[in-house]
């Protein structure tokens, strides 16, 4: 017999194209160096925090030698 079942987990997580700044890096060079900021993160939408969605799918079934 197996048996399947299905999780969904949402976690609140730091954005990592942003580092949680909620401002988007211009150039590929953080703002901390540069100076420069290309406006608000357009993955997060400005607020440094996104929902990550993770879909598990776990399979049991009997152990045959």
């Amino acid at each position: 017999m197996i048996k399947k079942r299905q999780y969904s987990h949402e976690n609140i997580e730091i954005c990592r194209n942003c580092g949680g700044t909620g401002m988007a890096e211009s150039e590929g060079f953080p703002s901390v160096f540069s100076g420069e900021c290309a406006g608000v993160c357009p993955v997060c939408d400005g607020s440094g925090r996104v929902t990550v969605t993770r879909d598990v799918t776990v399979t049991v079934e009997s152990f045959k030698k």
